[in-house]
């Protein structure tokens, strides 16, 4: 038995594998930098010829390390055109070949923030941020303004999405206006400000407009929806009368509506 820890340090013996998982939403992704693939427990890594930057750590903890696989290669080629409207992540494990037993340690995890072609379009580049960095900004809960500060649906706004969410065919798609049956069954306007998804997808839209059964999204889904179902959510202007008629939830309103319009550290008393 030959442990992780003593390969690692070993000259001749360490053949280190680096095994990469990919979670965007709810479907993963598994690859691995070796040539055949690789099965720990129920995981399984398929062989993918994937190249990584160095990975440095620093005090800043704002590691970038960009990840190269194959034009072909399925999860990266979504981020070509349009990318995804979920935020994706990759892990990378490093295993010894030969350890006794089988131990990985974590050496990365980073947030994908960009995807270029490289290598003459043979390959795709991904940028990827360490999540320290992802999420290590110091961004304020609240702030003093007029509008709410929760997410429609979330735990502060407490409305639930029963009764505010319609799924109907999608009939038509020119460029980022799509014709949902059905969708006429609300006032103009009530979807704006919403989201929608493909049923099963794990892609999402934002409802820039909405006009009948026509929905103008902010970006066209990557591939051709017509004839499927579209899950569509209501918007929120996040202003308290929209709150009350549209939500009946002012109770729960996260703003500060009646905020002075005038400044007067700009105007003066």
């Amino acid at each position: 038995m030959t442990s992780f820890d003593a390969l690692e340090q070993s000259v001749e013996s360490s053949a280190p594998i680096e095994l990469y998982t990919i979670s965007i939403g709810s479907t993963t992704y598994k690859y691995t930098s070796g040539s055949v693939a690789v099965t720990i427990g129920v995981d399984t890594w398929e062989p993918e010829p994937l190249m990584r930057s160095s990975i440095k750590k620093s005090r800043e903890r704002n590691e970038i390390v960009k990840v190269t696989f194959p034009h072909s290669n399925t999860f990266a080629s979504g981020f070509l055109g349009i990318a995804p409207g979920q935020r994706a992540y990759i892990s990378i494990l490093r295993l010894q070949r030969d350890s006794s037993p089988v131990s990985t340690i974590l050496i990365y995890k980073g947030q994908v923030s960009s995807a270029k072609y490289v290598k003459d379009g043979d390959q795709i580049e991904l940028q990827t941020r360490s999540v320290e960095a992802a999420t290590g900004r110091a961004i304020p809960r609240f702030t003093f303004m007029g509008m709410c500060n929760h997410i429609l649906f979330d735990n502060g706004c407490k409305q639930t999405s029963v009764g505010f969410t319609y799924t109907g065919a999608v009939a038509t798609v020119v460029d980022n206006v799509y014709t949902v049956t059905g969708a006429d069954g609300q006032v103009d306007g009530f979807w704006t400000g919403g989201w929608c998804s493909p049923v099963g997808a794990n892609d999402y839209r934002l409802v820039l407009a909405h006009t009948g059964t026509d929905l103008t999204l902010l970006l066209p889904f990557a591939s051709d929806i017509t004839g499927q179902d579209l899950e569509v959510y209501a918007g929120c202007d996040h202003g308290i009368t929209a709150c009350g008629t549209k939500f009946d939830n002012v109770l729960n309103f996260g703003g500060f509506p009646f905020v002075p319009n005038k400044n007067p550290f700009a105007t003066g008393l």
